[in-house]
């Protein structure tokens, strides 16, 4: 097995003999391409060669890699070793691993076999050696499979494998029973010991496919698919962004708008109508709050937050939504029965994060860009805001950095409402909170709360992320 190397793959390794640890290189060399060759020099010395292999993503037999490409489409994921002795009329798959092997070094082409040989160093050539005919698990077959010749194993190793059965245990033995029947009813010819090997091959396949009833777990592609989803937020990241947004309504009226006596002529209560039907006090109420100096800071902190937060939650009205417009509409167009069930609520966050995920260049790699779809509500809520907040500008303060100020806290605003909506986790905003909102009492800001969480099981009572802002309005 000498010559210049083609390509090398390095995979460290815990052997089933007594535990011990190897570092195993795959290599195959110019001058026999079709060959791969595996070696531990780190601790007995095994070495060998499959044969007849083309390098193709498919199951080989000694270094077994499922058939599964990783998201790179690059790499196969290591998911076994099998062993054989001569000592013992079996094989045997050991243990699952989650190395990556490259495709054009670790696996043979679906539906072809190979011939191996398993030289350990040290053991005579005099060894006893066993047979074993296999064929590779993509589909049963009944022509005849070339043999394998190996050369005998170590003690330690036949010690390794009487180890692993016995942690298998009575649940491995009954799969084994009922899938080596049903393979038995399918081939005209097997022996004991290939029917143990592609026994316990095809269990493992069965095993990964059976979880596609699972919603939690889902089919191998659901598999690959949430692997290569982001992470969920941290918890301080979420609170953090939204006490900032918060913040920057306080320091945007404290900085752009005055405290002097208004005339009663400016005052219009129509402006108020964008703030809808819906507010904790009357319109005539905040009209009178925003006319009084002591209390005006405080109408006007609720009143930019209010149209805010309105427009940042995945019910809002398509027409004013913070969020990308096309994902309001598709959440209006689901059916309501059962969206409070915990399967419903799983499936919401599993369109959530793919949703957000496919729709990472326009919005959040290219935001407000032209072809991003929030800046029409986004100009339309500042308007609004506008006809609110312009009477009590500050005159000594330019105006376009005012309004350029508040569109700013605006699009921070779209952006967090997008990154909730990508979160597994579900949330509201809470302006009551009886704890806190009393009588003579106005909620400037809310709390931000957790209703479901990564799961989709309810968090009750809902969590806080953020403390809603309240402020006495008598002083």
């Amino acid at each position: 097995m000498s010559g210049d190397p083609v390509a090398t793959v390095t995979v460290p390794l815990t052997l089933p003999d007594a535990g011990t640890s190897a570092t195993v290189t795959f290599f195959s060399d110019k001058s026999s391409p079709s060959l791969l060759h595996f070696k531990d020099v780190s601790h007995s010395g095994w070495e060998g060669s499959l044969v007849n292999a083309s390098w193709t993503q498919a199951s080989s037999y000694f270094y077994w890699a499922n058939n599964i490409r990783t998201l790179d489409g690059q790499s196969t994921i290591f998911t076994g070793i099998i062993w054989a002795s001569t000592n013992v009329s079996s094989l045997g798959i050991w243990p699952a691993s989650d190395h990556s092997i490259p495709l054009t070094i670790a696996a043979l082409t679906s539906g072809s076999s190979a011939t191996m040989s398993l030289t350990p160093t040290g053991t005579s050539d005099s060894s006893t050696s066993s047979t074993s005919t296999k064929t590779t698990t993509a589909a049963p077959s009944s022509s005849s499979s070339k043999s394998e010749t190996r050369k005998g194993l170590s003690s330690g190793a036949v010690a390794g494998i009487a180890t692993g059965c016995l942690l298998a245990g009575a649940l491995i033995a009954g799969l084994l029973v009922w899938l080596c029947l049903g393979k038995a009813r399918k081939r005209r010819t097997s022996q004991d010991q290939e029917s143990s090997a592609v026994a316990l091959m095809h269990h493992r396949e069965k095993a990964s496919t059976s979880k596609a009833m699972s919603v939690e777990t889902g089919t191998p592609i659901s598999q690959a698919t949430e692997n290569g989803l982001p992470q969920p937020l941290e918890d301080k990241a979420i609170s953090g962004e939204i006490s900032k947004i918060s913040n920057l309504i306080k320091n945007h009226v404290q900085s752009y708008y005055h405290t002097d006596r208004v005339s009663p002529a400016l005052v219009d209560l129509d402006d108020l109508q964008p703030l809808g039907i819906n507010l904790p006090i009357s319109a005539g109420t905040l009209s009178t709050l925003l006319g009084n100096k002591d209390t005006r800071e405080i109408a006007l902190r609720f009143c930019i937050a209010w149209i805010m937060i309105a427009r940042m939650q995945l019910h809002s009205d398509p027409t004013v939504t913070f969020l990308p417009p096309e994902i309001a509409r598709g959440f209006q167009s689901m059916a309501y029965v059962d969206r409070g069930s915990r399967v419903q609520t799983v499936f919401l966050a599993r369109w959530r994060a793919l949703s957000a995920e496919l729709m990472q260049s326009t919005y959040v790699r290219n935001a407000f860009s032209a072809s991003d779809s929030r800046s029409r509500n986004i100009v339309a809520a500042s308007d609004a805001l506008e006809g609110i907040l312009r009477p009590y500008a500050d005159s000594r303060v330019d105006n376009s950095q005012r309004q350029r100020n508040l569109d700013e806290i605006l699009k921070r605003a779209a952006t967090f409402a997008f990154t909730l909506f990508s979160q597994p986790s579900s949330w509201d905003f809470d302006w009551r909170d009886e704890q806190g909102v009393m009588s003579g009492s106005l909620c400037v800001f809310p709390a931000l709360v957790q209703v479901t969480d990564e799961t989709g099981e309810p968090v009750k009572p809902p969590r806080a992320f953020s403390e809603a802002v309240v402020r006495r309005l008598d002083g």
